[in-house]
């Protein structure tokens, strides 16, 4: 069965097919991560765990374009996802602000995509190591599952690329505050040469930020005989404006609780709330030009409007009257689907 491109259809097998699929094998690794043996890196899996469900439930989408590897790809995007968000919490809520420390635990998420590697001590510069292989089987699992993935081999080093400039990205953003803007700079600086020329370096670090483009060129991997040519059009049109239009709706949405933790936010470096809905919707824009290239180009431009109709309607903005108010800018750029989407989550949500 081919991917849906209507939005009916689309929400119906998302709700009857991906996530009954997702919270089966997410649900197995909350019983996993519940036997760490460490207290700490146990409570921050955990955590993870418990918030973040979501970027699962929005990844395994996906899954409906894999066709016969749809159990497969969804078990890899859930363990991918897992680690980042696992590694995410150990770099914001502990103590460290070592960039080795950030640099050996997102090795992780390079390992994973290489099958035969051998697993290193990601814990190297930590005092808390004993996870009771919790890491390890993510990383496992995940080289384990693409290898039965006929393209695998052609998307690999485009999927080595996007996860090492979300580690990059990843490390930059957690050292100490005065460090982390230049730092991001000079990554900027350093892939400037590819990247287009308005773009400005807070835009370019959240086009790093999301591993999107990764579970596309997964869901691709799934099929027999891509060429190199495709598979590069494929990471094109996910990188970078697609992942950047996310990051953005992702950032938007955490404004008040990143001032309030004196968190950093791409957003603020915008000149006025007028300049980053404008920049909002370029972003938007470019992204349906470089999906037009993709095979099943609607499904991909279904999904990023049911995107931005899921950011929307998080209760940090619905319950917020001035980012409420903001949103209403940001809908347009979503078109009608995006409403529909948003009033079908809402109602969705507000049941459970």
């Amino acid at each position: 069965m081919s991917a849906p491109t209507t939005a009916i259809p689309l929400l119906y097998r998302i709700y009857r097919k991906v996530i009954p699929t997702v919270h089966k094998h997410y649900d197995a690794w909350i019983n996993r991560a519940q036997t760490i043996p460490d207290p700490e890196l146990r409570s921050q899996a955990l955590d993870a765990l418990a918030r973040k469900k979501f970027h699962c439930e929005g990844g395994g989408v996906y899954g409906l374009a894999a066709q016969g590897h749809f159990e497969e790809l969804i078990q890899f995007i859930i363990s991918y996802q897992l680690i980042c968000d696992y590694l995410d919490n150990l770099c914001d809520q502990s103590d460290s602000l070592d960039p080795n420390d950030f640099r050996a635990l997102h090795n992780a998420l390079l390992i994973a995509l290489q099958p035969g590697v051998a697993h290193e001590d990601y814990y190297a510069y930590r005092a808390q190591k004993d996870d009771g292989g919790y890491l390890q089987a993510l990383v496992e699992n995940c080289q384990k599952i693409v290898t039965t993935f006929p393209s695998f081999t052609v998307f690999q080093p485009h999927m080595l690329k996007m996860s090492g400039l979300y580690g990059d990205l990843q490390v930059y953003k957690h050292v100490k505050k005065e460090d982390r803007e230049p730092l991001l700079k000079a990554f900027f600086e350093k892939h400037r040469h590819d990247l287009p020329e308005e773009m400005t370096w807070y835009e370019f670090a959240a086009c790093t930020a999301s591993t999107l483009a990764i579970y596309t060129m997964a869901t691709y991997a799934t099929k027999p005989d891509v060429s190199w040519e495709l598979a590069q059009t494929i990471c094109d049109g996910y990188y970078p404006y697609v992942q950047g239009m996310h990051i953005l709706l992702d950032y938007f949405i955490d404004q008040k609780e990143d001032i309030a933790d004196d968190e950093l936010n791409f957003l603020f470096y915008y000149d006025s709330k007028e300049q980053m809905e404008e920049r909002f919707r370029y972003f938007v824009r470019k992204a349906e030009e470089t999906l037009s290239e993709l095979p099943d180009p609607k499904f991909h431009r279904m999904l990023i409007r049911g995107v931005i109709a899921l950011y929307l309607a998080d209760e940090k903005v619905q319950k917020d009257p001035e980012l409420k108010g903001q949103s209403k800018e940001i809908f347009k750029t979503g078109g009608l689907h995006t409403f529909f989407f948003f009033l079908m989550n809402s109602r969705i949500f507000r049941r459970k």
